[in-house]
């Protein structure tokens, strides 16, 4: 027979995933409304953090789900999807504190400018300030 405990802890990997469908379907909506491209909003924080917190939640429902079963999953299994838990957890506070700091809309990993883009900055400035 299924305990109250046992639903409760299908239903949170459940919803996770339903979470991360949503996530990629919120995310398709508004790529396509922005007429934007895939890549661009796999480095916004308005992306990663529901999607990492999804993945989290989704990793401790299935680690829960095969600890706590009638015949339990070997030791190793539960230690990889807590490590994953706490891997996708740390990941989603970094796109929640980054998102707060800086805002949703601009990407986590900026590409780098080329030396030469930098020089060419750096005199502009200095040429402004000798005027």
């Amino acid at each position: 027979m299924f305990s109250m405990t046992d639903v409760m802890i299908d239903a949170l990997w459940i919803l996770a995933l339903a979470g991360v469908f949503a996530t990629f379907s919120y995310t398709d909506w508004l790529r396509h409304e922005q007429k934007g491209r895939w890549r661009a909003q796999w480095a916004l924080p308005r992306f990663l953090f529901p999607l990492n917190g999804s993945l989290t939640a989704f990793c401790i429902g299935v680690g829960l789900s095969g600890a706590t079963a009638y015949a339990p999953d070997p030791w190793w299994q539960t230690l990889i999807w807590a490590v994953l838990a706490l891997l996708f957890g740390a990941q989603s506070y970094t796109a929640w504190r980054f998102g707060k700091q800086n805002g949703w809309e601009r990407p986590m990993e900026e590409k780098p400018k080329a030396i030469s883009e930098k020089q060419d900055a750096d005199s502009a400035e200095t040429a402004d300030v000798r005027r």
